[in-house]
């Protein structure tokens, strides 16, 4: 029996639609669903590079609408996992040392301004956009230019982090001086997320089964909390060796 044209097409669309599911471990669609939008969309007889592009439009459309809405806090919730997923390979490839503090924070940023996404299809487009801003934002935070950084020059930031909090430097009045800083952030959940993980020794897992919450929001609450820290006059001893 021979293949129709619209039996190829499908092969390929589902070539095209399992490869990009099985690189960034999408779960938002079956594989089935993402396959029949991109046969609903594309140009009949379209080449694997065209239908590659139809895949990510499609399930960008649908990534942007998962993120935005709110009557489903679980899908929300999966769609902004699996955009920390994208964003980390993007950084990691750029900015090794810096990967997840950046990530972090466009991850923020894009939460917090996902409406000035005016074109879904262009969404990923956007959240890399911040990615970007949130690289510049990490650099002016740390104070200086981070362009080159490289394992050999320097920590990573999760190490340095934990170096802070844990250093020498740490004695027992500067300690205490470090935890009321903590105890005055004003979220008490963001207090918990950065004493739990620094002076406590948990996981972002177990941080997440204590406080309640996902391990994303573990780690955007610890974000949050560590930037307002840094304004903090009484700790620039702990930002010199890194914080």
């Amino acid at each position: 029996m021979k293949n129709t044209p619209g039996h190829m097409d499908d092969i390929a669309s589902r070539r095209a639609v399992r490869a990009l599911i099985e690189r960034y471990d999408w779960a938002l669609l079956s594989e089935d669903d993402l396959v029949a939008l991109v046969l609903g969309t594309a140009q009949p007889e379209a080449s694997p590079a065209d239908l590659r592009k139809q895949a990510m439009h499609q399930y960008t459309l649908v990534l942007y609408q998962a993120c935005r809405q709110t009557r489903d806090p679980e899908q929300r919730e999966q769609a902004y996992h699996e955009l920390f997923r994208y964003l980390f390979r993007a950084a990691y490839n750029r900015w090794p040392d810096l990967a997840e503090d950046v990530t972090q924070r466009a991850l923020v940023l894009v939460y917090e301004q996902i409406d000035r996404c005016r074109h879904p299809g262009a969404f990923l487009a956007f959240a890399l956009y911040k990615l970007q801003h949130a690289l510049q934002q990490e650099r002016r935070a740390r104070g200086k230019d981070l362009t080159g950084w490289t394992e050999e020059t320097d920590r990573s930031s999760a190490e340095k982090d934990r170096a802070a909090f844990q250093s020498p430097l740490g004695q027992k009045e500067r300690l205490q001086t470090l935890v009321e800083a903590i105890q005055h952030l004003p979220d008490g959940r963001q207090q918990k997320a950065i004493l739990l993980k620094f002076l406590g020794g948990l996981s972002d897992e177990e941080i997440s089964m204590h406080l309640g919450v996902t391990v994303n929001n573990v780690r955007v609450l610890r974000h949050r909390g560590i930037v307002q820290l840094r304004e903090d006059e009484r700790l620039r001893d702990y930002f010199k060796v890194g914080l």
